[in-house]
């Protein structure tokens, strides 16, 4: 995570301005480029331009005044053409209301829409090929009965945007028959969304609940950010986010993770706790990497403020409750490369609990 020291100058010497996938690391080495500002690109195999890990956009030290602003008005210009659609989800249910209240938030944030998306199954379909004909009855009637119902949903939101409860963005809806997580993924990627927003019930319901579940799913296979929206949600607004629990791999990827939550929710003003969920027993690994990706976050994220904590890999989620509770955690972020961290973590048992078991928001961040 830090530089090595050479033996040239200090204004000589190459220092690291940002840490990006390799698409927008080339793009920003060729801005930089543009304006005069000699840059080298470290840690990627050029032959495998298409690898999006951690990639470092280093220059020389005399140039930083002069590269933060081309650094800033890229970060800008992609933060413009990334606004995009929010999309959320929705059985119509008061936990899908919630999520809309959190997906309109950020759409307003942003500059962006919002898509209300349900999902329909036939159930005399769910299990069972159908194996002769029919009238097709029944599922002309589902499929008017969803649209019905997600009328009746879009003007409820639209009442409470009119009243003020809901910021005011552009709304769009779709109601389609599928299975709902292949149709949650097939219209975020037709859509290019930015963010994803789903409702979960509250901790004593969640794991015999059908859009708790489907959330489980789409949590593993997308390559979307995904924020979760407990029943019992506590954060009155996105804007209230402060206390943050930052789940650690502690590989370069991390980084990118971090950065993608800043331009999503980020800001100044966040208390942010990088907990470490590694599979290494390593101790002395461990608490390097720890040290090596705090000292990054606090040299590039001065607004924020950044400590550490361990937990027992035996009690981790007992501890990790009793942490969220004692220092009122707003927002757990965690970060997901190809495999999801939750089937990582120690066990698939906790690793499901710590998903359902929670009434914080979770923020899933894809790398």
């Amino acid at each position: 995570m830090t530089d090595k020291h050479d033996n040239s100058s200090s204004a000589d010497r190459l220092i690291t301005l940002a840490i990006h996938t390799y698409d927008r690391a080339v793009e920003l080495k060729r801005l930089l480029q543009e304006a005069g500002v000699e840059a080298v690109l470290h840690n990627v195999d050029l032959q495998e331009a298409s690898v999006a890990s951690g990639v470092r956009v280093r220059i020389h030290e005399r140039d930083l005044p002069l590269a933060l602003t081309v650094a800033e008005d890229t970060h800008a210009q992609h933060a413009a053409r990334h606004a995009g659609s929010v999309l959320i989800p929705v059985d119509f249910s008061d936990y899908s209301a919630k999520a809309c209240k959190v997906g309109c938030e950020y759409a307003r944030k942003v500059g962006g829409s919002v898509i209300l998306l349900h999902a329909y199954m036939n159930e005399s379909h769910r299990f069972l090929l159908p194996l002769s004909g029919g009238d097709g009855s029944d599922e002309r009637q589902m499929k008017l009965l969803a649209r019905q119902r997600m009328a009746a949903f879009v003007a409820t939101v639209r009442q409470r945007m009119a009243s003020g409860e809901l910021p005011q963005v552009g709304v769009g809806s779709e109601v389609c028959e599928g299975i709902p997580e292949e149709s949650i993924l097939s219209c975020a990627s037709a859509n290019d969304v930015s963010l994803i927003v789903m409702g979960t019930r509250g901790i004593h319901q969640k794991e015999h609940d059908m859009l708790g579940s489907v959330t489980a799913e789409v949590l593993d296979a997308c390559r979307f950010p995904i924020f979760t929206v407990p029943e019992n949600i506590a954060l009155s607004s996105v804007a209230a986010i402060r206390n943050v629990a930052f789940f650690s791999n502690l590989i370069q990827q991390d980084v990118i993770s971090f950065d993608i939550f800043q331009r999503l929710f980020g800001g100044d003003g966040l208390n942010v706790t990088i907990i470490p969920v590694v599979d290494k027993k390593d101790a002395a690994y461990v608490d390097k990497s720890l040290r090596q990706l705090t000292a990054y976050c606090k040299e590039h994220y001065r607004g924020c403020t950044f400590k550490t904590k361990r937990l027992s890999p035996t009690r981790f989620l007992d501890q990790f409750q009793q942490y969220v509770e004692q220092n009122h955690i707003d927002l757990i972020v965690v970060p997901n490369k190809k495999k999801s961290i939750f089937s990582r973590l120690f066990n698939p048992s906790i690793a499901h609990r710590v998903l359902f078991q929670s009434d914080v928001p979770m923020l899933v961040v894809p790398v």
